[in-house]
């Protein structure tokens, strides 16, 4: 059994082959946000601007006065456990324990379908993803597969939303990432005990959300129902479910969420605030690891609050440090993954030169489950009994568009069973947005 320290980071450097963005361009590309892909949380980008060539030549523009808005993004990055000896190991137990490539080429495509009859701001959603990684625990084969086909469509002057189609419900949820778009977030430790209680996040799966708002838009009640993960993980999720269409799964039934949450967006008065917790029902059967059947059900409960402390300009009022806390819980005779808890430290802009760039600093505790344990005893294997990460990392904004992010973490326990060393992984990634 593997643990994998998901971070998002770090790569190669590049030579910059283009720079003929003009002035206008960044003046004109903010009126195409309206029309960036809604529904995750967090976005691929923060802004059209905020892309390597925000017009497209023009073709953004003509796009956009037709309804329709498109981006891609490239990723590429490697991550290695620099304590280890330079060789290669045929199974590895974690991620870096070999040297690890990832690969991602993505793109979304958006139409405006109050254009056609449906209600205002109605948006159609189209992901088309390609993903190798080559620690094949993590789902990405090499497929090309279709990431998101959903519609997102306010109702009732914005203050209920709704979400239905194909998507990877856990992005719609929890706040995953700590930046202000996937590509510039330098990610601290996070929790994959959502993804373990059945949220999808590789690949999507067919789901409605709704998120109802108070009268001020602060306080929400999110619901979502979907059709879980598979319980066997994300290699057999993704090897299922290989273009991304798939309805029905061996071994994933439906599962429900319910978030309650207040939030406040950092405005040039207010310091960002966003409290939440929630709960997962997954009605798909998991391993019983006491009696060694399968239970016919699991769930997980977990709470979340990420809180802006400082604030240098006004004028830009994302910048500042923050700190984020999460907490999470799952019943140990199922979950190989019991209960964790992460405090990550993180300032947007930390220097006056760099507003776009992000620091990170984490902590993290993952409590494995004590009847697994038993069980892997009862079977001949070894197991720990939890595992803690420390984490720093820098994402730098090379260019519009083009964010090289690094990471360093210590693991103490990086694996479930067999037992290995501690791990000292380097991660560097790449992130180009065109």
């Amino acid at each position: 059994m593997k643990i994998t320290n998901k971070f998002l980071l770090l790569t190669i450097p590049l030579i910059l082959l283009y720079n003929n963005v003009t002035v206008a361009a960044e003046n004109n590309c903010h009126s195409y946000d309206t029309l960036l892909p809604r529904g995750p949380e967090t976005p691929s980008v923060s802004s059209a601007c905020d892309t390597v060539f925000p017009e497209w030549g023009g073709l953004r523009k003509e796009m956009a006065d037709r309804g329709f808005y498109a981006n891609f993004q490239l990723l590429t990055n490697l991550t290695y456990d620099i304590s280890r000896s330079w060789k290669n190991t045929p199974n590895p137990n974690y991620m870096g324990q070999r040297l690890t490539t990832g690969n991602i080429a993505a793109t979304e495509l958006t139409y405006d379908l109050s254009r056609i009859g449906f209600t205002d701001k109605a948006q159609l959603r189209l992901g088309l993803t390609y993903a190798y990684n080559n620690f094949k625990n993590n789902g990405q084969d090499g497929h090309p597969f279709v990431s998101a086909f959903s519609i997102n469509q306010p109702l009732l002057n914005d203050r209920v939303i709704l979400n239905y189609g194909y998507t990877t419900l856990l992005s719609h949820f929890y706040g995953l990432f700590l930046g202000s778009s996937t590509a510039s977030s330098a990610l601290g430790p996070t929790s994959v005990m959502l993804s373990q209680a059945g949220l999808t996040i590789s690949k999507p799966s067919p789901s409605i959300d709704i998120r109802f708002l108070s009268e001020n838009k602060r306080w929400y009640d999110h619901i979502g129902v979907a059709r879980s993960q598979s319980s066997e993980g994300l290699k057999v999720d993704s090897k299922y479910n290989t273009y991304g269409l798939r309805w029905k799964l061996p071994s994933a039934g439906t599962l429900v969420i319910n978030e309650l949450g207040y939030r406040v967006n950092a405005n040039e008065t207010e310091n960002m605030i966003w409290l939440r917790g929630g709960s997962v029902f997954n009605k798909t059967p998991y391993f019983n690891y006491n009696n060694s059947e399968y239970e016919d059900y699991t769930y997980s409960h977990y709470i979340a609050a990420t809180h802006q402390i400082t604030k240098p300009d006004t004028s830009m009022p994302f910048r500042g440090w923050y700190i984020d806390g999460k907490a999470n819980y799952a019943p140990k005779d199922r979950n190989l993954f019991n209960a964790d808890i992460s405090l990550s430290l993180f300032s947007i802009g930390p220097f006056d030169s760099r507003p776009n760039d992000m620091v990170t600093f984490g902590l993290a505790y993952n409590k494995f489950s004590d009847d697994a344990k038993n069980y892997f005893a009862r079977n001949g294997q070894l197991a720990e009994s939890y595992s803690a990460t420390a984490s720093v990392a820098y994402s730098y904004r090379v260019y519009n568009g083009i964010y090289w992010t690094n990471s360093l973490s210590y693991t103490h326990h990086p694996s479930v069973t067999p037992k290995e060393d501690d791990a000292y992984n380097l991660l560097t990634q790449i992130t180009f947005s065109l």
